[in-house]
């Protein structure tokens, strides 16, 4: 047995490459497993090389041999290599000794043992069994049929740079801020809710309260004041149409967050109060930063809608019935919310804002 492992790399060559060494593990693991089957002491790389292809170290012949007999399974030295294929390098070495392939075989065994005692036990038509089964038939079509077939490398330069020139908002944007605005008609009244704020520069939540129970605006009131990001008046994504150009000035005039302008901002016979709540810096991603970003968008959108397509038919070829009478039957119980467990859920901002 030491003589064929020895004579393996000489036929296999030198070369180290990954692929290389996989078949060098498998076919050492393997071939002293199928000669103690065999008991025979004779190196059959010669005679085997004639015999076929050879997967993981192993002719057709010598894979079909059987390794070990399980009730009506059988395992062969085929299977046995594969599955010591399918180890990590890290792995693949630890069961590099007899001691070790034996404890690797003897899980195998332990395996289609306990799987024998459940389906005798009937446990294989229950129907969480069959549903988890299904589940990973479906997996593995899903991957075959799409994952497979659609690559990432099957995305072109012309589909990329394509989407780039239709979203080019998206990856060049000029510099943003974002600001809350309390607009009043009275400029003595609007004057003094700027010195309660100005009196009081460390109380975050003034600023909302006070815009809450002043602000004049329609549009903005429900939002106290939040005018959301806008960039400067005359540059591409501005909200001019929204966003006086006074207050558009004064807002980008301020260079610290929860700062507020220090006088009031007139805008025809409004008197504006402006605070700065985020900025955004200026976005400038060319085509190249963004290609594997983009490539890998439309890859997704391409196997969606692969699939989506997929699913069509088959549910048109499926003949799908829906009972809507018997689905509106369907009652279910949710608990009062007092029972019910608190749920937060995260909102996502601006990477830097003020309250």
């Amino acid at each position: 047995m030491p003589q064929a492992s020895a004579a393996l790399p000489a036929r296999l060559g030198g070369g180290t490459s990954a692929s290389m060494l996989r078949v060098r593990y498998a076919f050492a693991f393997a071939l002293p497993l199928l000669i103690a089957c065999s008991g025979s002491t004779e190196t059959p790389v010669d005679a085997a090389a004639a015999q076929g292809p050879m997967v993981n170290g192993l002719t057709p012949q010598q894979a079909a041999a059987t390794l070990v007999q399980v009730g009506d399974t059988t395992i062969t030295v085929g299977e046995f290599a594969q599955r010591l294929a399918e180890q990590s390098p890290y792995l693949r070495a630890r069961y590099n000794s007899p001691e070790r392939r034996r404890e690797f075989l003897e899980n195998m065994v332990r395996f289609e043992l306990l799987a024998q005692e459940a389906k005798r036990r009937g446990l294989d038509a229950d129907p969480e069994v069959r549903r988890t089964r299904d589940q990973v038939m479906i997996q593995q079509m899903m991957k075959s049929e799409f994952e497979d077939r659609i690559r990432l490398s099957d995305i072109s330069d012309a589909e990329t740079s394509s989407y780039y020139e239709a979203h080019r908002d998206e990856f060049v944007k000029p510099e943003q801020v974002r600001a809350s605005d309390i607009r009043m008609a009275n400029r003595a009244a609007a004057q003094r809710v700027l010195a309660q704020i100005q009196a009081a520069p460390s109380d975050v939540g003034l600023f909302r309260q006070l815009a809450e129970a002043n602000n004049e605006d329609p549009d903005t009131r429900d939002r106290f004041g939040d005018l959301r990001f806008f960039s400067r008046t005359g540059e591409p994504g501005d909200a001019h149409e929204s966003v006086p150009r006074e207050v558009n000035e004064a807002a980008f005039a301020l260079t610290q967050i929860g700062s507020v302008a220090p006088h009031l901002v007139r805008v025809g016979d409004a008197y504006h109060i402006v605070k700065l709540t985020g900025r955004r810096a200026a976005l400038n991603r060319s085509l190249e930063e963004v290609r594997r970003p983009i490539q890998n968008r439309l890859w997704r959108e391409k196997r969606e809608h692969a699939i989506q397509e997929f699913l069509t038919r088959l549910r048109t070829e499926g003949h799908v019935n829906e009972n809507a009478a018997a689905l509106a039957s369907v009652h279910i119980d949710i608990p009062d919310a007092e029972a019910a467990p608190a749920v937060q859920v995260p909102t996502p901002g601006p990477s830097v804002e003020a309250p």
